[in-house]
């Protein structure tokens, strides 16, 4: 019953994750993709007009707390490009959190991919 009780959780949680997920990848493609690409690789279609490049994302070893902050407040705020935007007054706390949670996606399963 117990073991029962932790599957039909451990489920529901995954699923709540997976529609996080969702969202944050709809906000990714109408807000992020110009700069950092379909693939989040730093390589959209705006890329090679900014210097520094955009952010492979994919790649990225920051935090979520960091993640949330520079999207928040943009990159010049954060001591990084200053062409990074700060969407916090475009996009809501619950928009910025379901991206966070899609960029952690992506960049665990660049992790749990094999290599070679």
């Amino acid at each position: 019953m117990i073991a029962m009780l932790a599957l039909a959780t451990t489920g529901l949680a995954r699923a709540a994750d997976d529609e996080l997920v969702r969202r944050g990848e709809a906000v990714y493609r109408g807000h992020c993709v110009q700069c950092h690409g379909d693939n989040a690789d730093g390589r959209g279609p705006l890329a090679a007009r900014f210097r520094p490049p955009p952010a492979n994302l994919r790649a990225s070893a920051r935090t979520d707390d960091y993640k949330k902050k520079i999207i928040t407040l943009g990159g010049k705020a954060m001591g990084r490009s200053d062409v990074m935007p700060a969407w916090g007054l475009e996009l809501s706390p619950a928009e910025i959190a379901a991206l966070v949670g899609y960029l952690r996606r992506i960049a665990d399963e660049r992790k749990e991919a094999p290599h070679g």
